[in-house]
C-alpha cells in the first residue's frame, strides 16, 4: 500500500537530506583537503579545471622529453669536445711530420698514429646514448659509418639519414637538437670534411710527399673551425634545453597553484561548516522527535 506524505513532512525530509549531503561534503573536504574531486562537486569550475589539468599534463611531458634530450645532447657535446681535441692532435702530428729532420720511415710511423685517429673519428660518429645512435640522424638504430683501410676511401658511405627531429619548448617554439655525422665528419664541403683532411695527411705521410703534406696542412684550419662550429651548435642546444626546463618548471608551478585554487578546500572553513550543519541536523531531529504524532483516531474523537 502506498502512503503519501504531507507537505510538511516532505519539506522536512528534503531539508534533512540537504543537511546530510552538506555534512558528507564537509567531511570529505576535511579528510581529503580537496574541494573538487569529481565534476559534480562544482560544475561551474569544470571547464577551467579540465584545461588546467590538461596544460599541466602537457608540461610534465615536455619536461620529461627535455630530461631525455638533455642526456643525448650532453653526450653529443662531450663527443664533439673529444673530436676537437683529436683534430688538434692531428694538426700537431702534421706539424711534427713537416720538420726537416723527418725521414720517410719516421713519417710512416706518424702515419700509423694518424690512421688510429681516423679510426677514432669513425667511432665517435657511431656514439650511442640511451639506445640511440645520436649522429645517425632519424635512422638512430644503426651506426653512421664503418671503416676498412683496404678500401679507398677507408670510411664507408654514410649509413644514416637526415636529422629532422626538433624539441618543443614550453612557449610553443621548436629548436633543432641534432646534427648528422655526414655533416659533422664527412661534410660535402671539402674544406669542412674531417675524414678527408685526416686521410689526406695519412696518404701524404705514407708516400713521403712534401707537396701533399703542405696541402693537407693548409686545409686543416678550416676543418678545425668547422668542428668548433659543430661543438657550438650542441652548446647552444644545451642552453635551449636548460631554458626550456626552467620555463617548464615555472609554468608547472603556476599551473599547480591554479589547480589548487580550483581543487583545494579551505579546511578551516569546512570544519566550521561541518559544525554548523551537525548542529542543524541535531536540532532538526530533536524538533521532529518532540512533535506529537497524530493518527486517524485523533480526528474521530
Amino acid at each position: 500500500m502506498y502512503t503519501s506524505l504531507d507537505a510538511k513532512t516532505t519539506l522536512y525530509l528534503n531539508s534533512l537530506k540537504n543537511v546530510n549531503a552538506g555534512i558528507e561534503r564537509a567531511q570529505r573536504e576535511i579528510g581529503t583537503g580537496k574541494r573538487v574531486i569529481s565534476s559534480s562537486d562544482d560544475p561551474d569550475v569544470l571547464s577551467g579545471l579540465m584545461q588546467t589539468r590538461s596544460d599541466l599534463a602537457r608540461l610534465k611531458q615536455v619536461q620529461a622529453n627535455m630530461n631525455r634530450l638533455d642526456t643525448e645532447v650532453n653526450t653529443a657535446e662531450s663527443t664533439l669536445q673529444q673530436a676537437v681535441k683529436l683534430f688538434d692532435r692531428v694538426r700537431v702530428l702534421a706539424s711534427e711530420a713537416s720538420g726537416i729532420a723527418q725521414t720517410a720511415d719516421s713519417r710512416r710511423t706518424i702515419a700509423g698514429e694518424v690512421q688510429d685517429l681516423l679510426e677514432r673519428f669513425v667511432k665517435l660518429a657511431n656514439t650511442e646514448s640511451d639506445g640511440r645512435m645520436i649522429f645517425s640522424g632519424d635512422s638512430d638504430q644503426s651506426g653512421a659509418y664503418s671503416i676498412d683501410f683496404t678500401q679507398t676511401p677507408p670510411w664507408s658511405a654514410y649509413q644514416g639519414t637526415a636529422a629532422t627531429r626538433r624539441a618543443l619548448h614550453p612557449n610553443g617554439t621548436t629548436f633543432a637538437i641534432a646534427k648528422p655525422a655526414d655533416e659533422i665528419f664527412d661534410n660535402a664541403d671539402a674544406a669542412s670534411n674531417v675524414y678527408a683532411s685526416v686521410e689526406a695527411l695519412r696518404q701524404a705521410l705514407l708516400t713521403n710527399d712534401e707537396t701533399a703534406l703542405r696541402s693537407a696542412m693548409d686545409g686543416m684550419a678550416g676543418v678545425s673551425t668547422h668542428l668548433n662550429n659543430m661543438l657550438g651548435f650542441y652548446g647552444n642546444a644545451q642552453s635551449q634545453i636548460s631554458d626550456a626546463k626552467d620555463t617548464a618548471s615555472k609554468m608547472q608551478l603556476n599551473l599547480s597553484t591554479q589547480l589548487a585554487g580550483f581543487e583545494d578546500a579551505d579546511v578551516t572553513e569546512s570544519v566550521v561548516t561541518l559544525q554548523q550543519l551537525q548542529f542543524q541536523q541535531q536540532a532538526a531531529l530533536q524538533v521532529r522527535a518532540s512533535t506529537p504524532m497524530r493518527s486517524l483516531f485523533d480526528y474521530l474523537g
